[in-house]
C-alpha cells in the first residue's frame, strides 16, 4: 500500500480531474433535458446560490468562509435532481474562479468537488424518498432534507479532503476533522436553514422561493456584517494589547496584568516584575537608522519569550524596554537572578540583520511585591530605578534598593539644576596649561567644565558630567565648552600667543551627525585656525566600536582640528585600532604619573608609552605632573608635553590669562611663574594620599570623588 503521504505524479492527477469531469458531464447530458427543467425557480435558486458565493461570511474559527450556496445546491438536489443542483454548484465554482483565479490544478478539482456532491446528494435523496414511498408534498420530504444537507456537507468536505491528499499530501482523515470541527454548528444550522428553504418552495412555490431567496440573502449580509464587526473589534482589542511591531504585550495590557497579578495575590504572595532596558541600541538607530532598530526588536522579541521560559509574560514598554512578569511566588534573588540572566544573554547575542552582524547588551531592574511596591506604578517605578543603578554600575541586574531611590531623586535634581545653569551661564570653562617639555614654553591648555553654582560654589564635573552624559543635555554641554574655549582660544591668539585650546569629548558626542559642522562653524566664527583646536576622546570611546569611531573620528579629522587619546592606559586599547585612527597626541592617564617615581611598575608604562607613541609618529602629553622631579624625568625619557598642578591648577578664563601674561613667550625667556594659590570660592583640594581623592559637597548632597580637572 501506498504511503498516506504520497503524492501522484501531476500528469496522473491531471488525467484523473478530466476522467472525473468527463464522467460528471455525461451524467448531467443523461439527465432530463433543459426544456423539462423548471426553469424560473432554477434561475431564482443559482442567483440566490450565485449572491450568496460573491457575499461569503467570514469564519471566526475556520480559514473556511460561510456561505448559503449548500442550502440553494442541496434545495435544488431535492426539488429538481442531479443536474441542476450540479449546474447550479458548477456556477458558484466558476464565479469563485474568476475573483480567486486559482491554479488550472486547484481549479479543477474544485469543479470535480462541485459537480459529483451534489449529484451524488440528489441520488442518494431520491433513492431514500422512492425506497421509502414519500411523495413531494409529504412532511417526511421536507425533514429529509436534513440528512441531505448534512450528507452534503459530509461529501463536499471529504471530496476537499481527497484533493489536499491528491494536490498536498496531507492525510485525508487528519484534514476531515480539521475541516469538520471548525464547521460542524454551522452546518448543523444551514441543515435547518435547508428543511425551512424545501418547506417553503413547496407550499408557496416560485412566490415563496423568491421571498426565501430575498429573506436568506439579507440574513446572510446581516450575519456578515456582524462577524466583520466583531472581527474589527478583536483587531482593534489586540491592536489596543499587543506591541504591533514585536508582538509581544504592550505597556498598557502588561500594566494591568500586574494589576490583576496584585489584586490576586494580596499580602500573601510575592513575586517580582523586571524592566529590562538595551545598551547601545541608540547608537543602532543612530548609525543605521530605524530600520535596522525595528528589525533587531521584531527579532529580539521572541528570543526573550523563548529564553524567559513558560508562565512567565514578556511585553515590550515601548522603544529599548521590556517588561517581564514573574509567576506568584517567584521573587527570591535565587530564583529571579538566573531568568535575568538567561534574558541578558539573549540580549547579548549577536543579530545578523542583511550582511551586518550587531552586537547589544542589557540592563534590567528587579522589583518584587510587596516589599519595593504595592501597587503596579510603584513597583514598575522601583524596576525603573533599579534598572538604572544596573546600568550606571554595569552589573547587567540590580535589585532595588531604598538608596537607588534617592540617588535617582539626586540624579534628576542635578539634571534640573544643569538646564538652569545652562541657560544662566553658570556653567564655565577654567584652563590647565600645556607646557613643551623642550622649550618649557606653554603651547596650549586644556579647557575643564565647571559649575559655579551661586548657593555652593565651583563645582568640579565629577559631581554632574556622568548625569548629564545619560541625558539629552550632553550635546548643549559641550556646545557650551567648546564656544567658550575656542573663543578664549582666539583672544590668546590676538595677544601674539600661537597657543591652543584642548576640549574632551563624550562617547555620546561621536554619535551627534552635527557636531563636525558645529565645530566647523564656531572655528570660523572666531577665527580660529582648526589646528588650534584638539580634541580628547577616551579609549572606552574607541574601544567600544573601532568602526563607528573610525568614521566620526576621521570626519573630525577632515576638518583639520588635532585628536589625542586622553586618559591612555587605562582602557583596553588595540594597537591595529589606534593605527588605522587618525589621532595626533596620546595623553598618559594621571594614575601613571603622579607615582611614577615611587613606583617602578609606573614607570615602565611611562616609558613604554612614550616610546610607542614616538613609534606611532604621536606626540605624548603626560597629565597629572606635580612635582619639579616628575617634571624633570618626563623630560628626559623624552615626553613632549605635560600639565598638572606643579605647572598651574586649572584656572578661570582671567585668572588664567594674568598667570599667561608672566609666562615667557619665547623658548629659554624667563621661567613658567609658580602656580596660584587655589581661590577661596573654590574646594580645596588637599593632596591625594595613595591616589584616595578628597570628596566634595554638591548641590544635591550626593558625596563624590573630586579629580584634579
Amino acid at each position: 500500500m501506498a504511503s498516506d503521504t504520497s503524492c501522484p505524479r501531476p500528469s496522473l492527477l491531471t488525467a484523473s480531474q478530466c476522467l472525473l469531469l468527463a464522467g460528471g458531464a455525461a451524467f448531467a447530458l443523461l439527465s432530463p433535458g433543459l426544456s423539462d427543467w423548471d426553469l424560473w425557480p432554477l434561475l431564482v435558486i443559482a442567483g440566490y446560490a450565485l449572491a450568496s458565493d460573491l457575499l461569503p461570511v467570514p469564519s471566526t474559527v475556520s480559514k473556511i468562509d460561510l456561505s448559503g450556496s449548500p442550502v440553494a445546491i442541496v434545495l435544488a438536489a431535492a426539488l429538481y435532481g442531479a443536474a441542476p443542483a450540479a449546474a447550479i454548484c458548477a456556477l458558484g465554482m466558476g464565479a469563485g474562479w474568476v475573483r480567486a483565479r486559482e491554479p488550472g490544478l486547484i481549479f479543477r478539482q474544485n469543479l470535480v468537488t462541485g459537480l459529483w456532491y451534489p449529484m451524488l446528494t440528489a441520488i442518494a435523496f431520491h433513492a431514500a424518498t422512492r425506497a421509502l414511498g414519500v411523495r413531494a408534498g409529504d412532511t417526511a420530504f421536507v425533514l429529509f432534507a436534513f440528512p441531505a444537507a448534512l450528507l452534503a456537507s459530509m461529501l463536499n468536505l471529504w471530496m476537499v479532503a481527497v484533493g489536499m491528499r491528491l494536490t498536498r499530501g496531507t492525510p485525508v482523515a487528519r484534514t476531515m476533522i480539521e475541516l469538520v470541527a471548525p464547521v460542524l454548528a454551522a452546518e448543523l444550522f444551514s441543515a435547518v436553514l435547508t428543511v425551512l428553504a424545501v418547506l417553503v418552495t413547496v407550499r408557496l412555490h416560485l412566490l415563496g422561493l423568491i421571498v426565501l431567496g430575498v429573506f436568506l440573502a439579507i440574513f446572510q449580509y446581516l450575519l456578515g456584517e456582524l462577524v466583520t464587526s466583531r472581527h474589527r473589534h478583536e483587531r482593534l482589542r489586540t491592536m489596543a494589547t499587543t506591541d504591533e511591531l514585536t508582538g509581544l504585550t504592550n505597556r498598557r495590557r502588561f500594566r494591568e496584568r500586574v494589576e490583576h497579578r496584585i489584586a490576586d495575590a494580596g499580602e500573601a504572595l510575592c513575586f517580582a516584575v523586571l524592566l529590562m532596558d538595551l545598551d547601545r541600541f541608540k547608537e543602532v538607530n543612530d548609525t543605521l537608522g530605524h530600520t535596522y532598530g525595528d528589525r533587531l526588536l521584531r527579532d529580539l522579541g521572541p528570543r526573550l519569550v523563548e529564553a524567559a521560559g513558560e508562565g512567565i509574560l514578556v511585553a515590550r514598554l515601548g522603544g529599548d524596554e521590556f517588561g517581564v512578569l514573574l509567576p506568584r511566588g517567584c521573587a527570591s534573588r535565587a530564583e529571579v537572578t538566573p531568568i535575568a540572566e538567561r534574558l541578558l544573554r539573549t540580549a547579548a547575542q549577536p543579530f545578523a540583520i542583511d550582511e551586518l552582524t550587531i552586537e547589544i547588551g542589557a540592563s534590567v531592574g528587579v522589583a518584587r511585591f510587596p516589599d519595593d511596591g504595592r501597587d503596579a506604578n510603584a513597583l514598575l517605578r522601583s524596576a525603573d530605578v533599579a534598572m538604572y543603578a544596573a546600568k550606571e554600575a554595569q552589573t547587567g541586574v540590580k535589585f532595588y534598593t531604598a538608596e537607588q531611590n534617592q540617588h535617582t531623586k539626586r540624579r534628576l535634581s542635578v539634571l534640573s539644576d544643569i538646564r538652569r545653569a545652562l541657560s544662566r551661564d553658570e556653567i564655565v570653562v577654567h584652563y590647565q596649561p600645556i607646557v613643551d617639555l623642550e622649550d618649557r614654553i606653554v603651547t596650549g591648555a586644556e579647557g575643564l567644565v565647571r559649575w559655579e553654582h551661586p548657593e555652593h560654589g565651583l563645582i568640579p564635573p565629577g559631581a554632574f558630567v556622568q548625569s548629564v552624559e545619560q541625558s539629552g543635555l550632553i550635546g548643549p554641554l559641550t556646545r557650551h565648552v567648546l564656544e567658550h574655549s575656542i573663543a578664549e582660544c582666539a583672544r590668546w591668539r590676538r595677544e601674539g600667543r600661537d597657543m591652543s585650546v584642548a576640549v574632551n569629548l563624550s562617547v555620546r558626542n561621536l554619535l551627534d551627525r552635527d557636531l563636525p559642522r558645529e565645530i566647523s562653524r564656531l572655528l570660523a566664527a572666531y577665527q580660529v585656525p582648526p589646528a588650534s583646536l584638539q580634541l580628547e576622546i577616551t579609549e572606552s570611546m574607541i574601544m567600544t566600536d573601532p568602526e563607528r569611531a573610525l568614521a566620526t573620528v576621521g570626519r573630525l579629522s577632515e576638518l583639520g582640528v588635532r585628536l589625542s587619546v586622553d586618559d591612555f592606559g587605562t582602557g583596553y586599547s588595540s594597537l591595529a585600532n589606534l593605527r588605522r585612527l587618525p589621532i595626533d597626541d596620546l595623553k598618559i592617564d594621571r594614575s601613571f604619573v603622579s607615582p611614577m617615581l615611587e613606583d617602578e611598575s609606573d614607570l615602565i608604562i611611562v616609558r613604554s608609552t612614550i616610546n610607542l607613541g614616538h613609534d606611532l609618529g604621536l606626540r605624548i602629553i603626560a597629565e597629572g605632573v606635580e612635582d619639579s622631579a616628575t617634571l624633570e624625568h618626563l623630560a628626559s625619557l623624552g615626553c613632549d608635553l605635560a600639565q598638572g598642578y606643579h605647572l598651574s591648577r586649572p584656572l578661570a578664563a582671567a585668572a588664567f590669562g594674568r598667570w599667561l601674561a608672566d609666562t615667557p613667550r619665547q623658548p629659554g625667556v624667563g621661567e613658567l611663574p609658580p602656580a596660584p594659590a587655589p581661590a577661596t570660592s573654590a574646594p580645596v583640594v588637599a593632596p591625594r594620599p595613595e591616589r584616595v581623592a578628597p570628596k566634595i559637597w554638591t548641590p544635591s548632597g550626593l558625596i563624590v570623588a573630586s579629580p584634579d580637572a
